[in-house]
């Protein structure tokens, strides 16, 4: 854990900004497309698919947030 925090560090020192941010939809179907066929849909060919970096699919994909109803 704390290697991948230092990775992060060097790659992010001001903290994970996105350039680009794209709708809850579209993350639902980024997340849709890779789990009816993750050989397919691998995380490269989703950043391409969606114009957005792989880390950005990688924390996507990990992510387990939703929004509450009200």
């Amino acid at each position: 854990y704390a290697k991948h925090r230092r990775t992060l560090k060097e790659h992010f020192p001001e903290g994970w900004s996105p350039p680009r941010k794209i709708s809850r939809e579209a993350m639902e179907n980024l997340r849709m497309l890779h789990s009816h066929s993750p050989d397919t849909f691998t995380t490269p060919a989703l950043a391409d698919r969606f114009k957005i970096s792989p880390e950005a699919v990688r924390r996507i994909l990990r992510s387990k947030w939703t929004p509450s109803k009200e």
